[in-house]
């Protein structure tokens, strides 16, 4: 033995790798592979595999999303990824609700949510990875929370083999548990305790194995258990939450006895909160029923009936129904010893030879037993029973040596089975003893007889007479059954009918012995063998072996399909030859549809005709299929063919017609709008419709798969979409399914839940102040996406200013607004819709008033008066000071001076404040004068505003010295804002003397003030120099002597203080601003601050604060632009909040802030992105428009850019097109083309996603794609294919059992093999007992011997089927020609041969037909070199064939109502090379020429009809004889009557009630209508039709008082001796007459029985040939037209059994002498009695002693001499030869011989039999002594 490696075949080696074995696979195959749990980590090493798959056993996952595709986490198979082997890994998860999606990836499992869960659900995982032969497999808990949920009852389902450990569910996640802490568990069932486990942290784990088996019966399906779990808060102990826990089985294995009736499997629901309900399709008869705890069978299951196992689904289910499971439940049926052994024979008859030695066999008694179990034995009866055992397999033996003397020669006894628990029915066993003599004489003479079938009794047979033998009989007794052999004559005749379809009359071989005259008659001579045929009449019918045959085919089937069940189905019909070959017919309703074909010999195949049957309006077809035989005298059978009609998914669903617009609010939630429903009119699955959703939901749609229901699944914004297109596909099960959509409108309608939305967050508005409020300002505009009076918008406001019209939102003044008074206006307006409840949204409205020129400048003084004094007239010296205001601003409220004269003395310096000063070169008065002109104060505005007041300058003259003055012409101070100087802040002081007295004095002072005596200037009040920054006024210094003086201007300028904070020029509501997504450094928005202080502390910087959520924006320190400084991605963030610093430049600044929004607004720079690669399978039957999986892209634009659409068309990388498409809007793929396993098994598809879904510019648009895998699943569509069909073979006849045939049969199928799909089993579909086929290989054995096949050719057909698991199967039929081949050819004809003719047409010479017979050889097939003859049959003398070319001609006329229609004439082709021939029936067909007329065979013809038959009802028909075949009588009646007619056709009619009658007679007439003969056509014939009309239906039939009555008889009782029977009679209770017969058992018709008294009486006197015991069926038949029949067993005993010895015929002689002369005598001693009184002592001793005398025995030497000249007897003969006719066995060959003949009983005295000799060792039977003597005594 060789070596062999890992994966190496090991079929004739040895593995060696350590820790390998040998195994099969699934191939079939031996290979190598690794030991349990170890597994191939290399070429050449196994090691110990993995224990667990992951070292995680419960792990936790969070989730705030639901959809496709969306991943909660991965189990990481770690413990895989330790081993360098490739695993396949599966997972499953229970309960499987459709929620989690599970997804294989490199090294991990990938656990995905794609429906909603309510807060917390906990799933088990159950992993499995294989890798050759090795699997390893674990479970898992996964738990999945959502949002937190209010504590509640919680229901687990546990799958059994949970392991300890697993994490059952966290009790912290179950409500509102804060503040809690310490959990514990709390129940009263001490198993819960045990079984699982809550930790202090609130964990409730498995505390064990889950294991049904070891904690509940074994019938146990399911067991639920009930914890609390308690926590403590604050010193107090409450209970949490409450766990129902139910634990079951996966699937549910269990073994129960036949008979059964009971419970199956049990369930413990301790709660409501689980249901069980069985989901099953049982085997017919066979029921469940359900109650609180238990499933059971309501009817008991008979092994016998071929239920051997069955099983069905129980779904486990909480009552709210948000967990479910099933449970696989597999019954197997164990058999039970129920049935009685069942003995096959009522008779068994043995026959062994006289003198068999103890222990021989005598024959096997047959017994069945429908049970598999229980051992059979048997149990003997009868006077003989001990001296014969029975062992259990039924041999019966001989205890004692079986000698004649020591028994009959029939041996009776009764047998009975015993299985253990019941017996059998008691069966006769007759044992023949059959002697012979081994010195007899045997002539060895071959008689041949025949005689056809039913000739009556006494018809002849043969004639065995041979010259010089006397006193012929039988050797054996059984011929006397059926034979009559005349002793003297020889003449053999018929002592009963014969029927040749019965085995023991068709063919029988009886030995024939004789007496030569005068001879020894104990010693008879073997005359030779009488060899009886009896030839075949057309008695029997054809007989299907069932009433009524059930096939099946699927509707829509091609021409020419089989019917299931109805293919080469065997007729039998007992005839032989024409007789027996039966053709069919199909008739009744639906037979168009449908073929019958003959196969091999009386074999009937049922066919469809290629009409087109339709299940849904033709479910099942009746058909009657008539068998008819021999054309000539046809005999007709009859069966029922129900032929079911079945199911192809040939229907689409429709939906039900009705409202197609639906309705639904917003924001409903989830809400059923109303439920479609589907109807299909197929049948099983096919007719089983789902429902689905299937475009236009959009994810807030379902359709309930079973029952239709349309509903919402979440909240609508009607705002989004107002109305939803739905397409409903209702699809069945079939396979391929069909489907039909369904299009429906849902329009949503709106509630107020949308509040009005201004067009702008911030309006801005200008007014011309003083403007007419009967013009708008502005108008806002307000949207609300409600409809209807939702959407009706009213505006309003709380402004006294302004009003705004509560529909167009048109803003007014509500007076005339003065720009001096407020330059901006801040207003809120209020947007208002009506609905319930109401909803708003208000906005800020800033109105600018701009500023007209209503304002005339305003002088300080409506007039001005000033002195000055000619001293002080000095050039630029000031006069007056004019202070003038103008509320307008801007151009407005600036102003210039003018003056309306004297513009030569004077001038005005200042815009603001005007000086009134010298003009240079202005003469001075001379004298005081007054100067009074006007001043003007003009505005710039348009057009300008101005204003006027009266100047008046008195000069004053002074003379003398100018003794004061002023240096400078104006005099410049500064103070600090806010300060106090009430204290002298300076000096205007004037020049002068020391000498001279100067008094100072201010003109237009206002708040300062001046010391008079020192010139000190002070202020009242601190000054703002916001308010006014500078102070200009006169000051004068005058001399108090002279009165000289002088003025001079005094400008005081205010110092900034930095007190003004900077203040932003805009609100904080304008600040919302926008720029697009990803763009740098581009303008955003200025925002501007101002700052009332000067200088420095009045400049402003501006900065950002803070920006959120990122540092994306910068502003301009100097001018307050902002500007994007880094990448802004609106997808990461869509809004961003920035705060503004506004701050001086002061030593201690002061600041400002504000918030500004930017928003950034979208750019189409997202492709769409799909989650993940997807992976499908799809099976290639799909039909088009099947969904195969959901596409989820997304994009991160806003809806305007991001709203996703899908490309329809998908392609492969290469370009090729897939067969998919993709739903544009939904993104549902579809299948859109044809999907073939065998092409392609696996797709590669692009799929595609397209943003912006409403574009008007689609140049824009961008996408993503991704790949869908889709891996085909295989479907059987495709039938096994032979290759190289149809197929012929070769086979020696002498071939031997297992000999191969043909290996050539090949078939092929496309599918795949996984499945079974694509693995090919073959079956022979023709009835052959010949022939066998390898399922697997397709070869063609030998199965039987050969030798019995008359064919050399024949045809089967054979089938090729495929295995699916799950599909409908296919096959492919082809034919196998077998040429059955001899050593030596054979002559054979390659067709059938008819011979067509006219009735009386004249033979022609031309016609002929050439029976052609050929031979084969190796060489090939060559026409025979044969002499052809005509064997001898009926009306074979009327043709002759042409010895030499076998040309077939009439010779003679045919009448055809001679011959019939179809005759036989059998050709005989004898082949001259090697003398073999084959015989050729040609078929003769006689066309029929009517040339008789009818006639009634009978005078009356009698009819039965019920009183109570309807009319129209049909009686009968009254029956004619025409020998033509093509008569057309017409039949007329003499006679009328008014309740029955004859029609034309002689049909016999009920045309009135008939209640009050109780007979009918008519005369009808028949006469040929359409005659061509030359005999008078006018000849017709009357016939009287009797019609007995019955008061009612035959409704009993006769009845025994008992179903075996007993009896005796004497041994040797007399012919006419009745057996007395007690109460021995049949009633019917009808009322019938009863007649009785014997209908089986009348051994050798010994018994005859009285058909109207019943009385039994024996027909001929009895011997010891007859059975002991005898057990006829009697049967008893009522006499109505429609009888029935009764029967009982009567057994017959034989009293006083005695075996009688032969005596030689010339002792029976001198008895018969002897017997004469004692009747002389005593007629002599009567008559001389009186006279020879005195000498009757002496008459008395003298007659005394002559009857004593010794008679002698015939010449013993003579005896010898005969028995040397023949020492072996005939039947050995016989058994040496084996001659083929020979076929029963070795005793039923030995029945056919007995012991030789047995006289007159009356001249015999029973004596002892000598014990015969022991046989001779050489095999040569016994024989009987042949010497014996005879005494006799009187």
């Amino acid at each position: 033995m060789t070596d062999a490696s890992l994966d190496e075949d090991c079929s004739n080696a040895r593995c060696v790798t350590v820790n390998s074995t040998c195994v099969t696979t699934s191939a079939g195959s031996r290979r190598c592979a690794c030991i349990n749990k170890n597994v191939q980590i290399s070429p050449t090493e196994c090691s110990f595999g993995p224990r667990f798959l992951s070292s995680i056993k419960n792990v936790v996952f969070s989730t705030n999303s639901f959809g496709s595709s969306t991943n909660v986490g991965s189990i990481l198979l770690d413990e895989l990824s330790k081993f360098p082997v490739t695993f396949s890994t599966e997972a499953n998860v229970y309960p499987d609700e459709g929620i989690l999606d599970l997804r294989r990836s490199s090294g991990k499992i990938d656990v995905a949510l794609v429906k909603p869960i309510r807060d917390v659900q906990t799933f088990v995982l159950v992993l499995r990875a294989t890798a050759g032969e090795f699997t390893v497999q674990q479970v898992v808990t996964v738990r999945i929370t959502s949002s937190p949920f209010t504590p509640e009852d919680v229901t687990v389902m546990l799958v059994e083999g949970t392991r300890r450990g697993t994490l059952i569910a966290d009790v912290r996640t179950v409500g509102s548990l804060g503040g809690y802490s310490n959990y514990d568990m709390e129940t009263t069932d001490d198993t819960a305790r045990a079984l699982f486990i809550v930790t202090a942290s609130g964990q409730v784990l498995c505390g064990q194995d889950m294991f049904l088996s070891e904690f509940a019966n074994n019938d146990t399906v399911a067991k639920e258990y009930i914890i609390s779990v308690t926590a403590s808060k604050g010193g107090q102990m409450a209970t949490v939450a409450t766990f129902y826990i139910l634990i079951f089985e996966g699937i549910f294995k269990t073994t129960i006895d036949e008979n059964w009736i009971g419970d199956i499997l049990s369930y413990s629901l301790t709660s409501a909160k689980f249901r069980v309900e069985i989901n099953a399709t049982l085997p017919d008869r066979l029921k469940l029923t359900k109650d609180l705890t238990t499933i059971g069978l309501t009817n008991a299951i008979d092994y016998e009936a071929g239920i051997r196992s069955f099983q069905f689904k129980v779904d486990l289910a909480t009552t709210d129904n948000t967990k479910s499971t099933t449970v696989n439940v597999f019954i197997t049926i164990e058999d039970q010893n129920d049935e009685p052994p069942e003995l096959e024979e009522k008779l068994y008859e043995f026959t062994v030879l006289a003198g068999s030695k103890r222990n021989s066999v005598v024959g096997v008694v047959d017994v069945t037993d429908r049970d598999t179990i229980g051992q059979t034995s048997f149990y003997l009866e009868g006077a003989y029973k001990d001296d014969f055992t029975i062992d259990d397999d039924g041999v019966l033996k001989s205890k004692v040596d079986l000698s004649r003397g020591r028994f009959p020669s029939t041996i009776p006894l009764r047998v009975q089975a015993y299985d253990g628990v019941a017996y059998s029915d008691k069966s006769n066993i007759t044992v023949y003893l059959s002697s012979f003599t081994n010195n007899g004489i045997n002539l060895n003479r071959t008689f041949l007889g025949s005689v056809s079938e039913n000739s009556p009794p006494e018809t002849y047979v043969a004639d065995v007479a041979v010259s010089n033998y006397t006193g012929y009989k039988f050797a054996n007794p059984r011929a006397n059954r059926f034979f009559r052999v005349n002793s003297t004559s020889g003449m053999v005749t018929t002592a009963t009918v014969l029927d040749r379809e019965n085995t023991d009359h068709a063919y029988t071989d009886f030995t024939i012995q004789a007496y030569m005259d005068s001879n020894d008659q104990c010693s008879p001579v073997t005359i030779g063998q009488l060899i009886t045929n009896v030839t075949d009449v057309n008695d029997n019918a054809p007989r299907f072996s069932r009433p009524s045959y059930t096939g099946s085919v699927k509707e829509d089937s091609n021409e020419g399909t089989l019917v299931d069940g109805l293919v080469d189905v065997v007729v039998t019909d007992d005839d032989s030859g024409e007789n027996g070959a039966v053709n069919f017919a199909l008739t009744g309703t639906g037979s168009n549809y449908f073929a019958v074909e003959k196969s091999n010999h009386n074999q009937f195949t049922i066919k469809t005709s290629g009409i087109r049957i339709d299940r849904e309006v033709t479910p099942y077809v009746v058909l009657t299929l008539t068998g008819t035989d021999n054309p000539s005298n046809p005999q007709t059978g009859t069966t029922t063919l129900n032929i079911t009609v079945t199911d192809v998914n040939d229907n689409t669903p429709r939906f039900s017609n009705g409202r197609t617009v639906f309705s639904v609010e917003e924001n409903a939630g989830p809400t059923t709008i109303t439920t479609v429903t589907a109807t299909d009119e197929d049948e099983g699955p096919n007719r089983q419709v789902s429902y689905s959703l299937v475009e236009g939901g959009f994810g807030f749609f379902e359709v309930n798969g079973s029952t239709g229901a349309v509903s919402t699944v979440k909240e609508i914004d009607r705002e989004i979409r107002n109305i939803f297109n739905l397409t409903i596909e209702a699809r069945d099960q079939g396979s391929p399914s069909r489907a039909s959509v369904l299009a429906i409108t849902v329009n949503i309608l709106d509630v107020n839940d949308e509040k009005p939305t201004f067009s702008q967050t911030f309006y801005k508005g200008n007014y011309m102040e003083n403007t007419s409020c009967t013009a708008n300002i502005l108008t806002v505009t307000a949207t609300d996406l409600d409809e209807g009076s939702n959407a009706n918008i009213r505006f309003s406001t709380t402004s006294s200013n302004f009003t705004v019209d509560p529909t167009s939102g048109a803003i007014r003044c509500a007076n005339l607004l003065d720009y001096e008074e407020m330059q901006q206006h801040l207003i809120e307006i209020k947007a208002e819709n009506p609905g319930t409840p109401s909803m708003s949204d208000t906005v800020t409205v800033e109105i600018n008033v701009a500023d007209v020129n209503d304002n005339s400048p305003r002088f300080d003084k409506p007039s001005y008066q000033s002195e000055i004094t000619t001293w002080e007239w000095v050039t630029e010296n000031p006069v007056d000071v004019f202070e003038v205001t103008d509320d307008d601003s801007g151009t407005n409220g600036q102003f210039t001076f003018s003056m309306s004269g004297h513009t030569d003395k004077f001038f005005i310096d200042g815009e603001t404040v005007g000086v009134l000063r010298i003009k240079a070169g202005a003469s001075q008065p001379g004298v005081s004068t007054t100067y009074n002109f006007n001043v003007t104060a003009t505005d710039k505005g348009s057009p300008p505003r101005s204003a006027l007041v009266p100047v008046s300058v008195h000069v004053k003259k002074i003379e003398g010295n100018r003794t004061v003055y002023f240096r400078e012409n104006d005099i410049f101070f500064s103070i600090v804002e806010n300060q106090d100087y009430t204290t002298p802040f300076g000096t205007a002081k004037a020049s002068h003397d020391v000498t001279v007295s100067v008094t100072y004095s201010l003109i237009h002072g206002g708040d300062f003030r001046i010391a008079p005596t020192s010139g000190e200037l002070s202020c009242s009040r601190p000054q703002d120099r916001e308010a006014a920054p500078e102070h200009i006024m006169i000051v004068r210094a005058m001399d108090l002597t002279t009165n000289a003086s002088d003025l001079a201007v005094v400008r005081v300028t205010v110092e900034d203080e930095n007190d003004n904070s900077p203040r932003f020029l805009t609100v904080r509501e304008q600040h919302v601003f926008s720029v697009q997504e990803n763009s740098v450094n581009v303008f955003v928005a200025r925002i501007m601050a101002e700052d009332k202080d000067a200088g420095e502390n009045g400049t402003i910087t501006y900065s950002i604060e803070s920006q959120k959520p990122r540092i994306h924006f910068s502003i301009n320190p100097g001018t307050g632009r902002i500007t994007v400084s880094g990448d802004v991605d609106r997808e990461a963030f869509e809004e961003y909040n920035l705060v503004i610093k506004a701050a001086d430049n002061a030593y201690v600044p002061r600041t400002a802030t504000t918030q500004a929004i930017v928003l950034i607004t979208d750019v189409n720079d997202n492709l769409p992105t799909f989650q993940t690669q997807y992976a499908v399978t799809v099976k290639e039957n799909s039909a088009l428009s099947t969904s195969v999986e959901t596409l989820s892209a997304t994009d991160r634009d806003t809806s305007l850019y991001g709203a996703v659409t899908y490309v329809s068309d998908t392609a492969m990388e290469n370009g090729t097109a897939c067969p998919f498409s993709v739903s544009v809007e939904t993104g549902v793929v579809k299948v859109s083309g044809d999907l073939d396993y065998e092409t392609t098994s696996t797709y590669e598809c692009i799929v595609t996603a397209v943003d912006m879904k409403r574009c008007n510019d689609c140049t824009k648009r961008l996408t993503g794609s991704t790949t869908l895998s889709v891996t085909i699943l295989d479907f059987n569509d495709n039938p096994p294919v032979f290759h190289g069909a149809p197929y012929r073979g070769n086979i020696s006849r002498n071939a031997g059992i297992n000999s191969l045939v043909t290996d050539i049969i090949t078939a092929t199928d496309r599918d795949a093999v996984q499945n079974g799909n694509g693995v090919v089993k073959f079956h022979i579909l023709s009835s052959t007992d010949y022939f066998k086929i390898d399922r697997d290989t397709g070869n063609i054995l030998v199965a039987t011997a050969l030798d019995a096949v008359d064919e050399d050719e024949l045809t089967l057909k054979v089938r090729a089927t495929d295995l699916p698991q799950t599909d409908p199967a296919m096959e492919a039929i082809t034919e196998v020609t077998i040429s059955i081949i001899t050593d030596k050819p054979r002559p054979f004809f390659k067709k059938e041969f008819t011979f067509n003719l006219k009735e009386n047409e004249r033979p022609d010479e031309e016609k002929s037909v050439a029976v052609t017979a050929y031979v084969r050889t190796e060489s090939g097939e060559f026409a025979c070199n044969c002499t052809y003859e005509i064997l001898v049959s009926d009306y074979s003398g009327s043709f002759y064939v042409d010895s030499f070319t076998g040309e077939l001609r009439q010779k003679d006329e045919i009448d055809r109502e001679e011959t019939g229609s179809r005759f036989y004439v059998t050709v005989k082709a004898t082949d001259g090379a090697t003398g073999l021939y084959r015989t050729k029936q040609v078929e003769i067909i006689v066309a029929d020429v009517n040339d008789n007329f009818p006639y009634f065979k009978n005078t009356h013809q009698n009819f039965t009809v019920r009183q109570s038959a309807p009319v129209g009802y049909v009686i009968g028909s009254v029956t004619s004889v025409d020998a033509d075949e093509i008569s057309q009588p017409i039949y007329t009646a003499f006679t009328d009557d008014e309740g029955i007619e004859v029609l034309g056709d002689g049909t016999l009619v009920v045309k009135a009630s008939l209640l009050s009658y109780t007979e009918v007679h008519m005369v009808v007439n028949v006469k040929e209508d359409r005659f061509e003969g030359t005999i008078d056509v006018s000849a017709s014939t009357n016939t009287n039709v009797y019609i007995n009309v019955q008061a009612d239906y035959n409704q009993h039939a006769p009845t025994f008082g008992k179903d075996t009555y007993e009896a005796s008889l004497t041994f040797l009782s007399r012919k006419g001796t009745e057996v007395k029977i007690k109460d021995f009679r049949a009633t019917d209770a009808d009322g019938d007459r009863v007649t009785y017969a014997i209908q089986r058992g009348n051994h050798r018709d010994t018994f005859t029985i009285d058909s109207e008294t019943g009385r039994i009486s024996v027909q001929y006197t009895l011997d010891d040939t007859v059975p002991q015991v005898l057990e006829l069926l009697v049967v008893a038949t009522d006499s109505s037209s429609q009888p029935r029949t009764g029967s009982c067993t009567v057994q017959i005993s034989l009293r006083d059994f005695t075996a009688t010895e032969c005596i030689a015929e010339n002792a029976y002689s001198e008895l018969q002498n002897s017997a004469q002369q004692r009747l002389i005598f005593l007629g002599l001693f009567i008559t001389m009695a009186v006279l020879l009184a005195v000498i009757s002592l002496i008459a008395v001793f003298a007659i005394y002693k002559w009857r004593t005398t010794s008679r002698a025995t015939p010449e013993k030497d003579e005896v010898e001499a005969a028995q040397e000249m023949h020492p072996v007897p005939m039947e050995y003969d016989l058994l040496s030869a084996n001659r083929p006719e020979q076929r029963s066995s070795y005793y039923r060959r030995l029945s056919r011989n007995s012991a030789p003949g047995v006289p007159d009983r009356g001249y015999l005295t029973p004596i002892p039999r000598p014990t015969p000799h022991t046989p001779p060792e050489d095999g040569h039977p016994p024989s009987d002594d042949a010497h014996g003597y005879i005494e006799l005594q009187v």
